[in-house]
């Protein structure tokens, strides 16, 4: 060893007994109060036990304030963000619901507790940890003061919005609405009046009931086998007259002569007696058998026809009977009785009275409004008034007449008597001519023909005339001459035409006598063939008026003059008064003179519809209970009868005067409906084979009455008067059965025309109606009008109803072998006589139309065979002609001139097909399947076109006798077309049927019997390959004579159940119908209890998927993120994590929100249907976080996007099951149908590369297992009725209960069908309906049920039986028990039940036991149908079919929207516009966007209170909708207010208003804007944070939760105590916003100025804003400099900004800037072992490190007795603190402490909080440290303490071994 090494080896042994001996030194520490500063084992500072020093007192976080409805995870009572509503999707809080304490926890608020007016609870801020904050009351007093507190009623909540027009809603109409509602009243029994005949009132009633009493004769003579007849002479001489056949009434009375005399009746209508009456009326006994009269009984009038002197009025007849016993006078041969005589009172008796359907009218002529206004109507029973009827009228507002009219109910009543209020009562009027025989005193004369209105002045009341006010000056009235300017041309007819261009005159008769004007013709543009003519009344006054197309008012009429109309008989409650002139039919037919055109009144702008505006019936349908026969298949029909020129006049066949079929006028009857259709064909322009109705004669010699000789005063499209031409000959080729399209003719008129119509319907679909074929296909066919319901209801040129429709008609259909060679005897040898088709034959069944008495909807039936379906040939006659299809016939009792042709049927049924076309019909010898094909068969006349599922494929087109056409199936959906012949001539039209190929043999069956073969065969065609089709056949009868039809089918029949969706939207608003449209959000849960049978498994579909790889999850980015283990309460396994403190209402800021989930390869997505994932929301389970915020988009290679497109989040349409809310804590499996979600342009299914997804609102949500699915594979369709053992019972075989009907098949009428999904669910949309064959056995228990909005829609269910409502429950009592239901139509609900229950059967059917665990007959607890007829004869393996429809009404709400002026003012005439966005539809998001909307209103004076008022009606309930107001100049917006509704508030920015529709006129929104003439203005806070260096944000989470603003303003800004408060914004709450705005306020309707002071004196007010920490609390900001303390952190006020009216940036910008904290550091010095022993004396030294310029250090003493030394006024910085005395005899601390204060209010040592922190009420920050010294060591002495002496003892012994060691080493080492 070295000498130095040696030197420096002691040096270390003697510096390590040193260390030793210091060691043995006790030092002191410092440390926190109660806790360590330094790390324990720090060399210096020995560990103690630690203080629990944890912060006490701080709350945990507040939890929200929870409803049923959408929330804000975390949020409590949050304010919804400016613009921007507070609640999602219509929610509120609840008044009663929990609050939080402060304490975090939760107590019950107070009972009807009502929260202020945007206001919340403040919460404890958790920096605050022992003490109270000042100025934080735990309800803050700001009101919610968007405009004026006063006007504001709906407060702020602290719900989740739903945002309500981030989807860019926008309207496609207005819905118009009159201000005065006044219906299109026609008036059709306003009486006419006729020259008095002495004793007639003049009153002539528009129908009559005349009664005839035989004297017993009827059966003692004739037995009564004989008819009376009615003749009635409507004119002088004996050619005018009526002759109808009276209807036996059942009744009898018993005469003087005690026989039973029978009672006959004729029922008249206003045609019947254009002379206002009779001249000659007689009653024969008509005996059939020999066709001629045997008896006349003359009631008045002469034989011989001079009855100039004979004429009586209508009124003295009609409701009477005349007696014929007594009468004896007769002629010699005893035929004629009563000859020759006038009319005689005393003959006639009273039956009834006939004023039934004349309008009466009411007026209000007092100061006040009527309410409880009611009509009530009686008869004479008994000999005193038994009441009839009452009508109610409602309220009538002061001087206003009463839109609604009061007809008289029936021909029984006589009195009227009104009331109103609590005791208004008029007097008791008498109507009739009875007055004499009133019963009792006090009853009044009315007399209608002088008077209808009655006019109240609040006490009692008068009559007048009604129409008074309707001739009176600057009046405009109409002439509508549009049928009557026909003038029937080359019918050389006696009259003439009336307005077809020639001037027309108005005759106004006054008191200076009768004035004329001429008249002015005008345009329609809604009806392009429309002739109307107005005048403008002068002055004068006037009282009745008459219509001419000549100015002489002397010469007589011939049909081209109406009659006069006095005032009274223009029905008062018309706009525009326009009278609706008759056609030609049958007045131009008239001969003589004093002919008046007939018509009717009506509004100008309603469709001409005679039937209705003269109270008429056209065609008589008998009404009759609905009994659905056994054995017999109904299938839905519609019927659509067009109107011959007589019927257009509100006239019914029954009663037609003209018996000749050989004339123009028995020919083409349909004039006026064939140029309606005419003008169609012109507008189109592009119809190749116009299609006219009637009998088309034509021009061949020795043929009598051609068309051509009418055909140019017709002017049809498609005519050519040229028989060379291409177009006539077409024309008769088409309209007639005798010419083909090459002008030749032969004998066969049975031959069809092919390719009158296009190939496929108007749409393509089996809903569409047929295309006219087009003469250039690149130009857009036409609809076939004849099918067009709107066309026939008044949508034409001609502006009138031209036919009625008749829809939902039951249509039945028999069964039989109708193609074996005998139906009768069947051969067994025969397939087809095995084969049962499905038919009706006209020939055998005369089918009439009929109304349901219980259910006043529609039906076919007949039985057998009836002589008013007798087919007739042109001359009317029935020689081997059979029996047609006639309808509409019923009631007919004349020949062809009454019969009602012209007219059209549609049939439509659901069929299935097999895969090789045949079905099975038995089983042979060798018991092989005997098949025959399946057939569809017509025949008949005129056009049949059958189409399939959209697609025309039999064409048994044309004007053709009785004609047969033939479909035939074979293998893979194909299907082959015959027909019987055809006449088309054009080889080159392949819609042309042509002759078989070579070696083929013409197609023969037999029909009932008769051979039919097929001459033509058109093109095999192969349908669409799915489940079930459509077969829609359309007819037409049009032209004329014969109607045969017959029709039969064998498609392979099921056991079916149908379930069919439809929502009523009839009461919707037109704006929001579309909305409804398209939606497949209607869910369905089916089960199934099979009560028969053993279990028989369902087979489940194939089902393709793809999931994502488990990379994608782990690879997230955005706001996703992965999360490998779940937390325990969320699940286990993984997952990702979408997450944001943040909200996004309006989704503008998505691109922020996004998670992503990307992989590698890109998939192809297109053989998928459906998209699934698992998600869960984390948040209290009450809570309801609305899908429609989740949003979720999928991007291709090329960043194109599907799913939620633009701010769109998930709608109730894209997701399976309709779900339209996830409630936190549950796992939700969310199932997306691709083909629903919206795609941009060029999307591509094929490269789907990754998934977003995000959510408008601040929380957080776990997903997992995406994955893409197909949709099942549907097993194959057998097309056979399925053994009853072989039909699946989806496990309730065994359990003997309800099972959910998974993977049953079904197809659907909109495209394939699909299965029922694993949970029984399966989803329709409105018009959907899907078919379940042989999927349920006959007699199991389904149980259906909807899962529907039951705020949104009322739901109501029908069952149908063979298309046909099911009104009776019953059934075959063998197999099944009646319960208490009985009716199974329109009843409310959503599970269909009918009471029924299946009994349990113990049998084996071909070895199949019957029973299963079904053992006892006992209904399940549940809404069940029994799966079997409702027919009690009904066998009980028969077939069964139902459907049940389940009916939505969508409920509906209203918007009021009111402009009211400011106090003192009244804006009259003024127009205020306002813009109203409508989203949300019905509350879930239905349908495409809505854009928004203007409505305008105008301010005016309604009985002295001034207003203006917009109402939008019939929005469905939960729509959402934000409501501003257009800047109007003049005026000033001085608040907005909202009362009613759903969840409706002022917006934040003052102006605007949202809510949602609630349902109920009582519920109505109203949204009221007060606007004044002041000049106002609108004012925006805008707050900002920034830290100390002035440009940085403070974080969103270390500001407060709300401030509070003050709004101040003075004319004098220089003066700084001029400034004052604004009332009503004293103390405005400010809440911290949780979206991405900023901290906004908006302040509107300020005044500008003082508006009390003259123009003048104003000066414009200026305007600033302060604030404070609460609401009471002091305001900040008026002073440069001012400080404001904010939960402890300090702030500057910087508030510059000023602004007056004149200012262009009208924002006020309020920033806080934070202010360095300053600090008071208290040091505490204690011994180390005694924390009571304080030591004062110890020197400290405080010095602030790196500053320049260098600060002179703080030092300072601990005071004696307390320890304590206190640095104050510190600020932020780097300290370091040194001990530079200790006290007398503790060791000095050995190294200084450093530490840092931070700018906000924090003292940190490295990374850890120092010292313990106290913010003092002054804002300064106390810093509490405590440092601890040990005593230093000093000598032994007396009484020393055992550690010192074990010192004095151990220290020389240890430096003795010191020394020894070092000497040894050193010897040591000299040795070595």
């Amino acid at each position: 060893m070295t000498k130095a090494f040696s030197i420096l080896h002691r040096a270390a042994a003697l510096l390590v007994a040193l260390c030793l001996l210091v060691g043995m030194a006790l030092p002191v520490y410092a440390a926190e109060d109660g806790a360590l500063f330094f790390n324990a084992g720090s060399e210096t500072i020995p560990t103690i036990p630690a203080a629990n020093t944890s912060i006490e007192g701080v709350e945990s976080a507040q939890e929200p304030i929870i409803s049923d409805l959408e929330t804000i995870p975390g949020e409590g009572d949050t304010p919804p963000t400016a613009n921007e509503p507070g609640t999602e999707a219509g929610n509120t809080v609840n008044n009663t619901a929990a609050v939080p304490n402060n304490d975090g926890k939760t107590q019950e608020a107070a009972e009807n507790q009502t929260p202020a007016a945007d206001t919340d609870t403040a919460p404890a801020d958790p920096a605050l940890t022992d003490k109270t904050p000042a100025d934080t009351p735990d309800t803050a007093a700001a009101p919610n003061h968007a405009i004026n507190a006063e006007k504001t009623t709906a407060a702020k909540n602290n719900t989740e919005q739903d945002v309500l027009f981030a989807d860019e809603d926008n309207p496609n109409e207005e819905d118009t609405m009159l201000a005065d509602d006044l219906p299109d009243n026609d008036d059709a029994n306003t009486p006419d009046t006729i020259a008095d005949t002495s004793v007639s009132t003049g009153f002539i009633p528009a129908t009559t009931t005349i009664y005839f009493e035989d004297d017993g004769r009827y059966d003692s003579t004739y037995n009564g086998n004989c008819t009376m007849r009615f003749l009635g002479f409507t004119g002088n001489g004996k050619e005018a007259y009526i002759n109808k056949v009276m209807v036996d009434t059942g009744t009898t009375v018993t005469g003087k002569d005690g026989k039973n005399h029978r009672i006959f009746s004729i029922t008249l209508n206003s045609a019947d007696y254009p002379a206002g009456g009779f001249y000659r009326i007689a009653f024969q006994y008509y005996d059939g058998s020999n066709s001629t009269w045997q008896e006349e009984i003359n009631a008045f009038g002469r034989d011989d026809g001079v009855n100039n002197d004979y004429l009586t009025a209508i009124d003295l007849l009609a409701g009477k009977k005349f007696v014929r016993e007594g009468i004896t006078i007769s002629d010699q041969q005893g035929k004629h009785f009563n000859q020759n005589q006038h009319y005689n009172p005393s003959q006639w008796t009273r039956v009834e009275y006939y004023y039934k359907d004349t309008p009466l009218y009411f007026k209000n002529e007092s100061d006040a409004a009527l309410t409880d206004v009611t009509a009530t109507f009686y008869k004479l029973e008994n000999g005193a008034p038994a009441q009839t009827s009452i009508q109610t009228i409602g309220t009538v507002d002061a001087g206003k007449l009463a839109a609604q009219q009061i007809l008289i109910p029936d021909n029984q009543s006589r009195f009227v008597q009104f009331t109103w209020g609590e005791s208004g009562r008029s007097a008791l009027y008498d109507f009739t001519t009875d007055y004499t025989e009133n019963p009792e005193t006090g009853v009044q004369k009315l007399d209608l023909t002088t008077a209808n209105r009655y006019v109240c002045n609040g006490t009692d009341g008068t009559w007048e005339s009604a129409g008074g006010d309707l001739l009176t000056a600057g009046k405009k009235i109409y002439f509508d001459a549009t049928l009557s300017a026909y003038s029937y041309e080359g019918e050389y007819l006696p009259q003439s035409a009336m307005g077809d261009g020639e001037t027309m005159y108005c005759f106004l008769t006054g008191s200076g006598g009768v004035k004329s004007l001429q008249m002015t013709q005008e345009t329609d543009p809604t009806a392009a063939d429309r002739k109307l003519w107005s005048c403008t009344i002068p002055a004068g006054t006037y009282t009745a008026v008459q219509f001419s197309a000549t100015d002489n008012q002397n010469t007589p009429a011939r049909d081209n003059k109406t009659r006069k109309y006095s005032t009274a008989e223009i029905p008062p409650t018309l706009q525009e008064p326009c009278f609706f002139a008759d056609d030609g039919d049958p007045s131009a037919y008239t001969d003589g003179e004093g002919v008046n055109r007939d018509g009717y009144w009506g509004e100008k702008a309603s469709v001409r519809d005679a039937e209705s505006g003269k109270n008429t019936t056209v065609v008589d349908i008998a009404s009759g209970e609905f009994k659905q026969e056994p054995g017999t298949k109904y299938i839905t029909s519609t019927l659509y009868d067009y109107y011959t020129d007589y019927e257009l006049n509100g006239l019914n066949r029954d009663t037609y005067p003209d018996g000749n079929t050989s004339s123009q006028r028995g020919y083409v009857t349909f004039e006026q409906f064939n140029r309606a259709l005419s003008s169609a064909y012109t507008a189109n322009n592009n119809v190749k084979y116009p299609l006219y109705t009637g009998h088309f004669q034509p021009s061949i010699g020795g043929w009598a009455n051609p068309f051509a000789t009418v055909a140019a005063g017709m002017k049809l499209y498609g005519w050519d008067g040229n028989t060379n031409s291409p177009d006539y000959k077409t024309f008769m080729a088409v309209n007639n059965s005798a010419l083909d399209d090459s002008g030749n003719g032969n004998d066969d008129y049975n031959r069809t025309f092919q390719g009158l119509v296009e190939s496929k319907t108007s749409d393509g679909t089996a809903d569409g109606l047929p295309l006219l074929r087009t003469k250039n296909s690149t130009t857009n066919a036409s609809v076939d009008p004849h099918f067009d319901k709107d066309f026939l209801q008044g949508k034409n040129a001609f502006n009138t109803v031209l036919g009625k429709v008749y829809e939902d008609v039951s249509f039945p259909l028999k069964q039989k072998a109708v193609f074996a060679q005998d139906p009768n005897r069947p051969d067994d040898n025969d397939p087809e006589g095995k084969a049962k088709y499905w038919y009706y034959d006209s020939n055998e069944t005369s089918l009439y139309l009929k109304q349901g008495s219980a259910r006043q909807s529609y039906y076919l039936a007949g039985d057998g065979i009836n002589e008013a379906s007798h087919n007739r040939d042109a001359g009317n006659k029935t020689d081997n002609m059979g029996y047609g299809f006639f309808p509409f016939n019923e009631a007919v009792t004349g020949s062809a001139p009454q019969y009602n042709y012209g007219f059209g049927a549609k049939l439509q049924f659901d069929f299935t097909l097999t895969e090789d076309g045949n079905v099975v019909v038995g089983k042979d010898t060798n018991d092989k399947d005997i098949k025959v094909p399946i057939k569809f068969f017509f025949s008949g006349d005129d056009d049949v076109w059958v189409y399939i599922d959209g697609e025309l494929v039999l064409d048994v087109g044309g004007a053709h006798g009785k004609a047969s056409g033939l479909l035939e199936f074979g293998e893979n959906n194909t299907v082959t077309p015959y027909v019987s012949s055809n006449k088309n001539t054009d080889s080159n039209d392949t819609m042309v049927y042509e002759d078989y190929g070579s070696g083929e043999t013409a197609k023969t069956v037999k029909y009932n019997g008769q051979s039919i073969t097929f001459n033509k065969k058109g093109t095999t065609k192969t349908l669409k390959k799915q489940s079930t089709h459509t077969l829609t056949m359309y007819y037409m009868e049009r032209g004329m004579w014969e109607s045969n039809m017959a029709l039969a089918f064998n498609f392979p029949d099921h056991n079916e159940l149908q379930v069919e969706k439809q929502v009523d939207v009839s009461d919707v608003n037109p704006l929001f119908r579309d909305s409804f449209k398209n939606q497949k959000i209607f869910t369905f849960n089916i089960q199934n209890l099979a009560t028969h049978y053993e279990a028989k498994a369902t087979d489940e579909p194939a089902i393709q998927t793809e999931k994502l790889p488990d990379t994608v999850y782990s690879s997230a980015t955005g706001l996703l993120s992965y999360e490998s283990s779940l937390p325990e309460d969320v699940g286990t396994g993984s997952a990702v994590l979408w997450s944001s403190d943040k909200s996004d209402p309006s989704s503008l800021y998505r691109d922020q929100r996004r998670g992503t989930l990307t992989w590698d390869s890109s998939i192809n997505i297109s053989p998928y249907s459906y998209l699934t994932f698992d998600v869960y929301v984390q948040g209290s389970p009450t809570d309801t976080c609305a899908m429609s915020n989740l949003y979720v988009e999928l991007w291709d290679t090329s960043g194109k996007q599907m799913g939620c497109l633009g701010s769109k989040g998930l709608q109730s349409s894209d997701v399976y099951g309709a779900a339209t809310a996830l409630h936190p804590g549950t796992w939700y499996t969310v199932r997306l149908m691709l083909n629903s979600l919206k795609q941009v342009e060029g999307f591509d299914k094929t490269q789907l590369k990754s998934i977003t997804v995000g959510d408008n609102y601040a929380r957080s949500i776990y997903l997992r297992n995406f994955t893409f699915s197909s949709a099942p594979t549907l097993p194959k369709q057998t097309g056979f009725t399925t053994a009853q053992y072989n039909v699946p019972d989806y496990g309730s075989a065994e359990s003997g209960k309800l099972e959910n009907a998974a993977y049953a098949v079904f197809s659907s009428n909109l495209g394939n069908g699909d299965v029922v999904d694993e949970n029984g669910r399966f989803l329709l949309q409105d018009g959907e309906t899907v078919t379940f064959n042989d999927q349920f056995r006959r007699g199991s228990y389904i149980a259906l049920q909807e899962q529907i909005d039951t705020e949104l829609y009322d739901t109501t269910w029908t069952v149908y039986e063979n298309d046909v409502p099911v009104t009776s429950v019953s059934g075959n009592s063998n197999v099944v028990t009646m319960g208490d239901v009985s009716t199974l139509q329109n009843v409310r609900g959503t599970a269909p039940n009918d009471g029924r229950t299946e009994k349990a059967v113990v049998a084996t059917l071909d070895g199949h036991n019957t029973q299963n665990a079904y053992t006892e007959a006992q209904k399940p607890n549940a809404g069940t149908l029994v799966f079997r007829s409702y027919s009690s004869s009904a066998d009980g393996n028969e077939l069964t079919k139902l459907k049940v429809v389940f009916n939505n009404k969508v409920k509906t709400g209203k918007l009021i929207i009111r402009k009211v002026p400011a106090k003192g003012e009244t804006l009259e005439g003024k127009a205020f516009t306002f813009t109203v966005r409508f989203g949300d539809v019905g509350g879930q998001s239905l349908g495409d966007t809505i854009a928004p909307k203007e409505y305008t209103c105008t301010v005016e004076n309604h009985n002295g209170t001034y207003y203006g008022e917009i109402v939008i009606d019939k929005i469905p309930v939960g729509t959402r909708f934000v409501v501003w107001e257009n800047e109007q100049t003049g005026t000033s917006l001085k608040s907005v207010s909202i009362e009613g509704g759903k969840d409706c508030a002022v917006a934040a920015d003052g102006v605007k208003v949202y809510g949602a529709i609630a349902k109920g006129e009582a519920n109505a929104a109203t949204a009221t804007f007060e606007n004044t003439a002041r000049e106002l203005i609108d004012i925006t806070v805008k707050k900002e944070w920034k830290k100390q260096d002035g440009t940085t944000d403070i974080p969103q989470a270390d500001l407060p939760n709300a401030i509070y603003l003050q709004l101040q303003r003075t004319e004098t800004p220089d003066e700084a105590d001029s400034w004052l408060p604004v009332s009503g914004y004293e103390s405005v709450e400010l809440k911290k916003p949780d979206g991405y705005e900023g901290w906004t306020k908006q302040f509107t309707g300020l005044d500008k100025y003082d508006a009390s002071k003259s123009e003048s004196a104003r000066v414009a007010y200026t305007y600033r804003v302060l604030e404070s920490a609460s609401a009471g609390g002091h305001f900040y900001g008026g002073a440069a400099g001012d400080v404001i303390e904010i939960s402890g952190k300090k702030y500057k006020v910087l508030n510059t900004t000023r602004v007056t009216g004149d200012s262009t940036n009208k924002t006020l910008t309020l920033t806080n800037q934070l202010q360095d904290a300053k600090y008071n550091l208290v040091i505490t010095k204690q011994d180390a072992q005694d924390n009571s022993i304080k030591l004062g004396g110890v020197e400290f030294k405080l010095e602030k490190l790196n500053t320049v310029p260098i600060e002179t250090p703080k030092t300072g003493t601990t005071a004696a007795g307390t320890g304590e030394l206190a640095f104050a006024d510190l600020t932020p910085g780097n300290y370091r603190l040194t001990e530079t005395k200790t006290a007398e005899g503790y060791t000095l601390l050995s190294e200084a402490i450093e530490f840092t204060l931070t700018a906000d209010g924090q003292c940190r040592r490295g990374d850890e909080t120092f010292g313990k922190i106290t913010p003092g009420a002054d804002g300064v920050y106390n810093i509490a440290l405590t440092i601890y010294n040990r005593k230093g060591f000093t000598l032994p002495h007396t009484g020393a303490d055992a550690p010192s002496l074990w010192l004095l003892i151990g220290l020389p012994a240890l430096v003795a071994v010191l020394l020894v060691l070092v000497f040894r080493y050193k010897r040591g080492g000299k040795r070595s």
